[in-house]
């Protein structure tokens, strides 16, 4: 939802959906901040009576055993991925005053960037974080698992063989040179691409299809389900899947390919069973949204497989695991603005934020299905906005390198009774 690089990727449903509900949802914009949550429900489970024992294959791999969907390591042992996003050492510019307050932090407190690499590996680890995720300086960070974010999108017609060629370069010029790193969890093709009506355009797929010029190969196919958009958008997920995915198995036989980090309630379901055939692991971006926003967005833009805490609906049509790959909480005690994005609670407190996130993850534990999940992000957004102007208490540390404390033990403590740890 929020690549650093790329608003497009930065803010899907921050800017979109405001834009796109506002008049219908004005009043429920205005209760931005909620009161404390309910304390998390007991998370105890039946345990197994014995650790389960896997394949040892070298490389991160998926198995079910007993039920249970779990991410391998390299050496055969159970892995829950308790990820965390955007972990690099020069994050976001202060839009107003043209400087990274994190990066001016840490000029002060390490020698170089690789005490700070060293401190910050030490700290993750503290806390029960074990993978790295998108936007992170996984070179710097060793030794932590990891994953990598490709972007393969691009173009407007991706039946056209300049897509092939695209994916096809991007995996020779990012792929192949990680193909036998045993930290490697798996590549994320794209995030958050556009599958239909949404706040950046009202029309579907097809009717974009059939504006290309006459003879295009994606002009060529849509012609075929003219009148027929979801018929049409199955048979470009294929096409989108079948060639990222051949392209990186080309490269990379080793690692596992993670999707398409999907936005949770834009997805339809056709899109899942399309890309099912193709992948090892379904990610979802999936952050809580004020109370009715979920249901106005199918109303407006739907229908979309239904969002639970658990993903229930999209498993049974995707019987691969699932992992988050971003979800974050925010605090009005942070002393931030945390006035974009305005469609996520603001919690009272950090005491507050971290019982959300117990909540919020302790269920993701208990669905069979989940492999993991990613907090967005190290650090908190610049307190005058970043390019896009968010100004959010995101991260679980200051622009001053301190760590919101309360957050990170309750972190810690999760993270200490995740599945993998389950006996």
């Amino acid at each position: 939802m929020r690549s650093p690089h790329r608003l497009l990727l930065r803010s899907p449903l921050h800017v979109g959906i405001v834009a796109g509900l506002i008049l219908v949802l004005a009043a429920i914009f205005a209760a931005a901040t909620v009161s404390r949550p309910a304390a998390a429900a007991d998370s105890s489970v039946a345990a197994a009576p014995h650790a389960p024992v896997f394949r040892a294959t070298g490389f991160f791999h998926t198995e079910r055993r007993d039920r249970r969907w779990w991410l391998v390591t390299p050496d055969g042992r159970p892995f829950y991925a308790n990820g965390i996003d955007h972990v690099t050492p020069s994050p976001d510019v202060d839009r107003q005053t043209g400087r990274c307050p994190y990066c001016d932090a840490i000029a002060g407190r390490y020698a170089n960037l690789d005490e700070w690499a060293g401190a910050t590996v030490a700290r993750l680890q503290a806390w029960g974080f074990n993978t790295l995720g998108a936007w992170s300086d996984v070179d710097r960070l060793r030794p932590m698992p990891y994953t990598v974010l490709l972007d393969m999108a691009g173009g407007n017609d991706w039946f056209a063989p300049e897509f092939e060629q695209r994916c096809a370069a991007i995996a020779a010029g990012e792929v192949a040179a990680r193909r036998d790193d045993p930290d490697l969890v798996g590549w994320y093709t794209d995030s958050e691409l556009r599958w239909g009506p949404d706040w950046r355009k009202s029309t579907h797929l097809l009717d974009e299809y059939l504006q290309l010029p006459a003879g295009s190969p994606g002009r060529r196919v849509a012609e075929r389900y003219t009148g027929r958009p979801q018929r049409f958008l199955r048979a470009l997920a294929e096409r989108y899947f079948k060639v990222t995915s051949a392209a990186i198995r080309a490269r990379d036989p080793n690692h596992l390919i993670l999707g398409s980090k999907m936005i949770t309630q834009l997805t339809p379901l056709v899109l899942l069973r399309a890309a099912r055939r193709h992948i090892d692991v379904f990610t979802f971006d999936d952050y809580t949204l004020l109370p009715g926003l979920d249901d106005a967005i199918q109303a407006t833009w739907g229908p979309f497989v239904p969002r639970t805490p658990d993903f229930a609906a999209f498993y049974r049509e995707t019987r691969k695991p699932i992992m988050i790959a971003e979800y974050s909480f925010r605090a009005a005690d942070a002393g931030l603005p945390n006035t974009w994005p305005p469609i996520f609670p603001i919690y009272a407190t950090q005491q507050d934020r971290a019982d959300a996130y117990a909540t919020y993850v302790e269920g993701l534990h208990r669905a069979p299905w989940m492999v993991g999940d990613f907090w967005f992000e190290f650090v908190d957004e610049p307190r005058g906005g970043r390019f896009d102007t968010e100004d959010s208490n995101f991260g679980v540390l200051t622009t001053d390198d301190e760590p919101w404390q309360l957050l990170v033990d309750r972190m810690t403590s999760v993270h200490a009774s995740s599945p993998e740890h389950w006996r």
